[in-house]
């Protein structure tokens, strides 16, 4: 439109051609394919539509409103794109109330608000079953075609103890449950004028409680309080569970009334038989085997405990000893020793070694270590006599005394004799102190193996068993 001629014609015209302007270019977003949010009983979905308005998306999505239904914004609302569409679906709901039965259809999820909707109030010690379960905290309907609602109303009670009366509402089902939730405590020896089970419906109710004496009872080293209604001391603690057997007594007597301090002591007396056992440690023993090499060991025998047993005479007052007396000790089961064979077979073997190759009649893995003269307690002069050089190795005195100038090989030290002994070492480990002098000192600190050389010595100056 040139707009020359716009501005010559009249207002009117100019006015209805703005008006179609904007309606059409409203009608044009409107018609735009858009993304919409559609929320069906807190199911979310989402959908794209060319439907101008709510009611025509409900239309398209071939979804027909009862009159009791929630929508959520409105069906004239027109449709932008990027719209939230809630639906609530009514249900069919069922309420047992007050000896009545009402049907309704509600889009309500709240059970209160529902009640609210019949004409149905709720009351202290009411209390409601949704689909027969409890209500809890912010319990809603969850979608479905049907729900049910049973209102049950609260008992009011009077309860009468000694000299004052109580009155309150309940919603519990039986009187015992509702005294419980009053906090009233009851006592076994307490008397109701009806049972703790009696059934609770609504109907007023009125109840009598006859309090029972609370006494206080000593036993042993505790004071323990109970109630009663009994007229003696024994009465009253049998009453409770506590009463007199064999050489047990009472102050006051059992057969006195119930003092008037409310004070009762319980003097325990038992006597006891009681019969020990305990094990009795095995010993173990070692003997040669011929058939079985140097280092190997094989359990012979595996050893068994003994058992000793005692009879003891116990006896106790309020749940103290006062003696004990051992009136018989015997040896139900005498132990047997663990005896566990060691090899005594020597077999010369052949071993090449960067230093050549050797011979040797036993074969050990030790740990070990170096020193030399500048350590703590050494000095040049070894226990055997000899100067502390390349080729002392010293050992635990145990070693000592069987393989002193034994001959040996240790790869990345070389051949060495047992010249020295070493300190400090711990009980039943494998280990070796290497020598040096001062000034060509290696440290050591690592498992070797030790190859003793061929000649064996004489059976009687071998150390079959190395601990």
């Amino acid at each position: 439109m040139n707009i020359l001629n716009f501005l010559k014609k009249p207002l009117l015209q100019k006015i209805t051609a703005v008006v179609l302007t904007v309606l059409g270019i409203t009608l044009t977003l409107l018609s735009i394919h858009k993304k919409v949010f559609l929320v069906i009983n807190s199911e979310l979905q989402e959908h794209t539509t060319f439907a101008l308005s709510v009611n025509g998306f409900l239309e398209e999505q071939g979804i027909t409103l009862d009159d009791n239904d929630r929508l959520n914004p409105t069906q004239k609302t027109l449709l932008w794109g990027g719209e939230t569409i809630v639906l609530t679906l009514s249900q069919q709901i069922q309420i047992f109330a007050d000896d009545q039965t009402i049907s309704l259809i509600s889009a309500e999820r709240n059970p209160e608000n529902i009640l609210l909707e019949a004409g149905l109030l709720l009351y202290p010690g009411d209390h409601l079953l949704v689909d027969g379960f409890p209500v809890q905290q912010n319990t809603r309907f969850p979608p479905g075609s049907s729900h049910s609602i049973q209102l049950f109303r609260g008992t009011p009670i009077e309860l009468q103890i000694e000299d004052r009366i109580i009155h309150f509402t309940t919603d519990a089902d039986i009187l015992a449950d509702a005294l419980y939730k009053e906090n009233i405590e009851i006592y076994e020896a307490d008397k109701l004028s009806l049972p703790l089970n009696t059934a609770l419906t609504g109907t007023p109710l009125s109840v009598e409680l006859i309090r029972s004496k609370p006494l206080l009872v000593q036993l042993a080293n505790k004071t323990l309080p109970i109630r009663s209604t009994a007229s003696t001391v024994g009465a009253a603690l049998a009453q409770s569970g506590l009463s007199l057997q064999g050489l047990d007594y009472s102050n006051p007597p059992e057969e006195d009334p119930l003092p008037e301090d409310g004070q009762i002591e319980i003097i325990r007396v038992k006597e006891e038989i009681l019969l020990n056992q305990e094990q009795v440690q095995f010993t173990t023993e070692y003997q040669s085997a011929n058939d079985l090499d140097l280092d190997q060991l094989q359990i012979v025998a595996g050893g068994e405990f003994g058992i000793q047993a005692q009879r003891l005479r116990i006896i106790f007052e309020n749940g103290s000893e006062i003696s004990r007396e051992i009136e018989k000790e015997w040896m139900i089961k005498e132990p047997k020793p663990r005896v566990i064979g060691y090899g005594t077979r020597i077999n010369i073997q052949t071993a090449n070694t960067p230093d050549g190759q050797i011979k040797y009649w036993r074969k050990i893995t030790a740990y070990a270590t170096s020193y030399d003269s500048t350590c703590p307690g050494c000095d040049t002069i070894t226990s055997s006599g000899t100067v502390l050089k390349k080729g002392t190795i010293a050992v635990t005195l145990d070693w000592y005394r069987y393989m002193k100038f034994a001959k040996v090989y240790i790869p990345g030290y070389g051949f060495g004799t047992i010249e020295d002994v070493g300190g400090g070492v711990p009980w039943s480990v494998n280990w070796v102190d290497l020598g040096y002098k001062k000034e060509n000192y290696v440290p050591w600190s690592q498992n070797v193996t030790v190859y003793f050389l061929a000649p064996a010595p004489s059976p009687d100056n071998i150390m079959y068993i190395l601990y």
